[in-house]
This record gives C-alpha cells, sequence and structure tokens, in this order.
C-alpha cells in the first residue's frame, strides 16, 4: 500500500470515527444517548408518585432491555426542556393516552405481540373492550416492575372477579391455580429430559423433542387467551411427545 493510500485510509478512518460518535444515540465514550425522563425522574424524591414508580424501574426487567419511559408514555427522550421532554404526553385517565386502562394491551403489545395476539382473542379482552371492566396487562404483570404470577399468588387475583359474591364462574382461581402449576412442572420436565436425552438431528427422537417444546410453548401462549382447558391439552401434547422419546440415550 503506498503513502498516499494510507493516509486516505487514515482519513476516512477518521471520518467514520468522527460520525459514529456524534451520530443521535451515542455518547463520546460509546455509550447510549443519556435519556433525559430517566435523568430527571430518577432525581425526584422517592415520596413523590412519579418518583417512587421511577426508582422502582430501576433495576427492572424492563430497564435492563431497555424499555425507558417513553416507550410506554411518549414524550421525547432526548429533549433538555421540561416542557418539550413531556410533548404529547397525556395522562392515564386520557382515552388518547397509550397508558389509558383500555389501551395498555396494545401498548404492551408493541414488544409482546404474540401474547397480545393471544389476549385479543380472549373473553377478558372482549370485556374489557364492550364494558372497561376487564383485566389488561397490569392487572396481573405490574407496570414498572413487571412479575409473574405464581401458582401461590394468581388465585387471589382471580379471586377479584372470580368468586362467589359475583357469581362469575367462583371455581376458576383454584383451576387457574391448578393449570399454572401443571404448566410450570411441565417446564421442569421438559427441562429435565433437555439435559437427559440428546437424539441427533433428523431423528425421530428429534422430532418429539422438537414436538413437545412447540406444545409448551403454545401453552405459555394460550395463557393469555386464558383457556384453561386448550392449555392443559398442549401439556398433554407435551408429555406424549417424551414418553416417545427413545430412553436409551446413545449419547
Amino acid at each position: 500500500m503506498s503513502k498516499r493510500d494510507r493516509i486516505s485510509l487514515c482519513t476516512l478512518m477518521i471520518v467514520c470515527s468522527v460520525l459514529f460518535f456524534s451520530a443521535p444515540g451515542h455518547s463520546a465514550e460509546g455509550g447510549k444517548t443519556e435519556n433525559s425522563c430517566v435523568r430527571c425522574h430518577s432525581q425526584l424524591p422517592g415520596s413523590s408518585f412519579v418518583g417512587a414508580r421511577s426508582h422502582s424501574w430501576t433495576g427492572s426487567i424492563h430497564q435492563k432491555h431497555g424499555v425507558t419511559c417513553d416507550k410506554c408514555h411518549g414524550g421525547n427522550p432526548r429533549a433538555a426542556e421540561q416542557k418539550e421532554a413531556h410533548a404529547g404526553v397525556l395522562g392515564s385517565g386520557n382515552p388518547q393516552s397509550t397508558i389509558y386502562y383500555k389501551n395498555i394491551p396494545s401498548t404492551c403489545g408493541k414488544c409482546h405481540g404474540a401474547e397480545f395476539y393471544k389476549f385479543t382473542q380472549s373473553l377478558h379482552y372482549k370485556r374489557l373492550e364492550a364494558t372497561g371492566r376487564g383485566p389488561e396487562c397490569v392487572t396481573c404483570h405490574g407496570s414498572m416492575v413487571t412479575s409473574i404470577l405464581t401458582p401461590d399468588t394468581i388465585a387471589a387475583v382471580c379471586e377479584q372477579c372470580h368468586n362467589e359474591r359475583l357469581g362469575i364462574f367462583p371455581f376458576i382461581p383454584q383451576k387457574a391455580k391448578a393449570v399454572l402449576l401443571l404448566l410450570r412442572e411441565s417446564n421442569s420436565l421438559l427441562d429435565a429430559d433437555q439435559r437427559l436425552y440428546h437424539p441427533a438431528a433428523g431423528t425421530v427422537g428429534a422430532r418429539h423433542m422438537r414436538d413437545a417444546r412447540s406444545s409448551l410453548h403454545s401453552a405459555r401462549l394460550d395463557w393469555h387467551k386464558f383457556d384453561l382447558d386448550t392449555i392443559t391439552g398442549h401439556l398433554q401434547e407435551m408429555y406424549n411427545s417424551l414418553e416417545a422419546l427413545p430412553r436409551r440415550n446413545p449419547h
């Protein structure tokens, strides 16, 4: 390479570096541009409503995946001034807001598309849309700090509507608890079998293992449809696939 070519190459590399580090979304240290929503809200006292929510977000699964305030609430996370940063942000009581209770499923669905699709097929979603009294994502999972319901906690959530006083399928809480417990145990069973059995690609055993994983995945997604009998059916299919695995492991 000639001296002139080396100089041209060095110049090109310098220009590319300048463009990269000065581009929106990157700082001089190579990290992402500071999010003004996070910067300002994290400085609010924990005793305030917004401050407490912001502090709760810190360390959450949403923070770990880069889901900042603006992803759900809107606004301009690059603006330095409060008014500009809050442009377009609407309160949760405004039907046009992305966090209005009837709009929350579609807001969450921007990231959780498969779960949202299944939820739209549920009676819960239809009731939410028709009367505004059905559950939505936050009912079960929370918002800033999200959680997954366990067999020990799901019954209490379901009992808010499904109870003897209201007469709306009061048997559902205990059935949901049993099915969720079965789902968790099925997940553990599949994990154990995947550690024990390693069928070669293209074999019947590999197909059974793939079918078992597919059935468990379908059961997880259909949880958001709240069809407990369908979920149980998927888990039975998973069990049947695992039962068909060759018990002798060549590896």
